[in-house]
C-alpha cells in the first residue's frame, strides 16, 4: 500500500521540487529541485518553515549541517540568524516602552550608563532616540559587525564595538548624517538599543530576551547566550564562508547580540513572526499590545522600516520582512499581515544569500503570495552606446551606510557592484520598460537621466518601497 501524503506534505513537495529564479525572465522558464540548488551554490544545508493562515504549515531541513559530514539539517536545527535578531530586539524595547520603563522619543543618552552616543552637531540638532534607532533613521554608523570563529581569537565586548577598539574591526559608532527621516541601516544602532535594555533593567540582554520574548512564545530552541550553552549544542548548523568550508569550531560567537546574535530555528522564528502578527491583530495574550504593535509594523514616512521590521506592500500585500547576513549564515523571513502566510529560510553558508530567494519564490508560487514576485521580465537589448550611459560611480545618499554603487561595461555586459555588500558583482539587465534589474534580489532600479544623456540618479525599489537612492559623482 502506498502511503498517502497530507495537504501540507503535498505543498512542501511542490515547493522543494521547483525552486524559481530570483527574477524570472519571460523567455527563459526554468525551475530546479532544492538538492540541485544546494549543490549549485555550494550551500551545505537549509531549514525552511512555511506559514499559512496564521499557523505553521510545515517545517523541514535539507542538506547537511556541516559539509564533509553526514549530519543532516532538520526541522529543529539551530542556525545563527544574524540580522533577523533585530526585530526581536525591537520587540524587547517596545515591551519596555509599554511597561513605562522606556520612551521611544527620549534621548538614549539619558538611559545609557556605560557609554554615551558621542555628541556632535548632528546630535545637537536631533538627539538619537529609540524610535530613530529601531527605524534605522538615526544617521548612526556601522552597517554590521563580524562574528568570531571558535578558534581562540578574542571576542570584542559591547564597549569594544561601540568604541571601535580592538579586537573589533569596525570604527566607533557615531552619528554622521543629519536627520532627514530616510533609512540608513545601522547595526551600530541596535547594539546601542541592547545596551539601553541592559543598563536600564540591570540584567544581561540574553536574560531579558528569555523572559519577555523567547519563553512566552515557546521558542525553546532559541537563545542570545554566547558562547552557545551546552543544552543547545546538539543539532547546530556550522557556518560556512566564501570558500564553502566550515568555520573553525562550527558554530560561531557574536558580540553584537542585539544586532545579530540570535541562535534560532526555522520553526522558532516563524513562531516569532506569527507572535508579532498576533500583536498587530490585537489577539488576546499577545506579547505586545496592539497600539505599539501597529507602530512597530507601520513604515516610517521616508523609509522601508517600521520599528525593527522592514514593512513592504499595502492591503493584502502588506508584509513584514527581515534578512540576516554574516560570515557563515544567510537567512530571510517574510510574513503577510492579512493572511498569515509566510516563510522562514535559514542557511548555513554565505552562498545561501541567493538560495533563500529562490526558496521564497517557490513558496510564493505554491501559496499564492500576492505582490511578492515581479512579473517575468521581457529583456531589452542595449546597444554599446546605450550601455555606456549607465556606466559610472553613484554616491549612495539613502538606504545604506556604504558609500558607492558602481556600474561598468565589460564584454558587452552591464555590471554593477556595491563594494562592501555581499551580493558581489552582478550582471545588470534592462527590461522593455527601461527598468534595470539583476539576479541578486527582487529589486528594480529606475533611472533618471541628466541633460548629457547619462544616468544621473538611481532609485532602487522593492515593490512599491524605495530602498536605496544613489546619485552620480565625478570619478
Amino acid at each position: 500500500m502506498v502511503a498517502k501524503t497530507n495537504p501540507a506534505q503535498q505543498r512542501q513537495q511542490a515547493v522543494v521540487s521547483a525552486l524559481l529564479p530570483i527574477v524570472r525572465i519571460a523567455d527563459q522558464p526554468t525551475s530546479w529541485p532544492i538538492d540541485d540548488r544546494l549543490a549549485h551554490y555550494g550551500c551545505p544545508g537549509t531549514s525552511i518553515a512555511a506559514m499559512q493562515d496564521g499557523r505553521i504549515d510545515w517545517v523541514s531541513g535539507f542538506g547537511l549541517s556541516e559539509t564533509g559530514t553526514t549530519a543532516s539539517c532538520g526541522p529543529d536545527t539551530i542556525f545563527m540568524v544574524a540580522s533577523c535578531s533585530k526585530p526581536v530586539t525591537a520587540m524587547m524595547v517596545l515591551q519596555q516602552v509599554e511597561r513605562g520603563v522606556l520612551s521611544l522619543d527620549s534621548d538614549v543618552n539619558g538611559y545609557l550608563r556605560r557609554w554615551k552616543v558621542p555628541h556632535n552637531d548632528f546630535t545637537a540638532s536631533t538627539p538619537v532616540t529609540l524610535r530613530h534607532i529601531l527605524s534605522h533613521s538615526a544617521g548612526l554608523t556601522v552597517n554590521g559587525f563580524g562574528v568570531v570563529p571558535r578558534d581562540g581569537r578574542p571576542v570584542p565586548t559591547l564597549l569594544d564595538l561601540l568604541e571601535g577598539r580592538s579586537p573589533s574591526k569596525e570604527a566607533t559608532v557615531v552619528v554622521n548624517k543629519a536627520y532627514d527621516g530616510t533609512d540608513r541601516y545601522s547595526g551600530g544602532g541596535f547594539i546601542i538599543a541592547q545596551m539601553v535594555l541592559e543598563d536600564v533593567l540591570g540584567r544581561p540582554f540574553a536574560e531579558i530576551a528569555d523572559e519577555f520574548v523567547l519563553a512566552p512564545l515557546g521558542m525553546a530552541r532559541s537563545t542570545f547566550r554566547h558562547p552557545l550553552p551546552e543544552e543547545f549544542q546538539f543539532d547546530v548548523a556550522s557556518g560556512h564562508g566564501d570558500d564553502a568550508q566550515p568555520a573553525a569550531g562550527g558554530w560561531m560567537i557574536s558580540a553584537e547580540c542585539g544586532a545579530g546574535g540570535l541562535f534560532s530555528t526555522a520553526r522558532d522564528y516563524a513562531t516569532f513572526l506569527l507572535g508579532a502578527r498576533d500583536a498587530y491583530l490585537g489577539e488576546p495574550d499577545a506579547i505586545l499590545g496592539r497600539s505599539l504593535a501597529t507602530e512597530m509594523l507601520t513604515r516610517h514616512d521616508r523609509g522601508s522600516f517600521g520599528l525593527g521590521f522592514r514593512v513592504l506592500g499595502k492591503g493584502n500585500t502588506l508584509r513584514i520582512n527581515h534578512g540576516g547576513s554574516n560570515d557563515g549564515y544567510q537567512s530571510e523571513t517574510d510574513c503577510y499581515l492579512e493572511s498569515g502566510d509566510g516563510g522562514v529560510v535559514l542557511t548555513n553558508a554565505t552562498s545561501g544569500l541567493f538560495l533563500f530567494r529562490e526558496v521564497l519564490n517557490s513558496l510564493a508560487d505554491v501559496y499564492g503570495w500576492p505582490g511578492f514576485m515581479p512579473a517575468p521580465k521581457h529583456l531589452r537589448h542595449l546597444t554599446a552606446a546605450e550601455l555606456g550611459k549607465y556606466a559610472g560611480s553613484f554616491r549612495i545618499v539613502s538606504g545604506l551606510e556604504l558609500p558607492l554603487l558602481r556600474t561598468w561595461v565589460e564584454d558587452g555586459r552591464l555590471l554593477s557592484q556595491i563594494p562592501g555588500l555581499r551580493f558581489g558583482v552582478q550582471e545588470t539587465f534592462c527590461d522593455t520598460d527601461g527598468v534595470l534589474f539583476n539576479q541578486s534580489g527582487p529589486f528594480e532600479t529606475h533611472v533618471t537621466f541628466g541633460a548629457d544623456g547619462l544616468a544621473e540618479q538611481l532609485h532602487v525599489s522593492e515593490g512599491d518601497v524605495q530602498i536605496l537612492h544613489a546619485v552620480r559623482v565625478d570619478e
